[in-house]
């Protein structure tokens, strides 16, 4: 059994040689004639470059014209490309993100339902304020309207604590 497995591995190894061919010499006879236009290049443009080549260099050489020929070269750095720049994703909405309760609620009331420009608890903050700096002045004229009259009556009294 040992023998017959052998005998098919010696067998398959040496089959690639026989099935080569034994004409190489034909192909490369066939390599030297190949139709140029299959390959898709052009024998004419091929031929007229390199006519302009040698005509170039003639004239290279017999120095009747000054040619000048440039190469130029270019290199630069390519530009930073940045995606979210201007973006501040820690403060503040996300641009084109859906919109926030305020900016929704002002979109849909329409200008005469909205809030007033000045806060009501203000303008009662304002109203108590001024209202106590009123009392506080009158107390404080009143204060000083008895001080007087004690002092034309001749009472010793100690000056009273608020100025105006």
């Amino acid at each position: 059994m040992r023998g017959l497995a052998v005998l098919a591995l010696v067998l398959s190894w040496s089959s690639p040689t026989w099935a080569q061919d034994a004409e190489p010499a034909s192909a490369t006879a066939d390599s030297s004639q190949i139709d140029a236009t299959k390959l898709g290049v052009s024998l004419e443009r091929i031929q007229r470059g390199l006519r302009v080549i040698e005509s170039r260099e003639r004239e290279k050489q017999a120095g009747t014209t000054l040619r000048l020929e440039f190469q130029v070269q270019v290199y630069g750095k390519a530009p930073k490309i940045e995606v979210l720049k201007g973006v501040d994703l820690f403060n503040g909405p996300v641009p084109g993100s859906a919109p926030t309760h305020r900016q929704f609620i002002e979109h849909v009331t329409p200008q005469i339902y909205r809030t007033p420009g000045v806060p009501l608890s203000a303008v009662a903050f304002w109203l108590a304020n001024q209202f106590w700096e009123k009392s506080k002045k009158s107390r404080c004229e009143e204060e000083i309207a008895a001080y007087r009259a004690l002092l034309m009556q001749g009472v010793s009294v100690s000056a009273p604590r608020c100025t105006q």
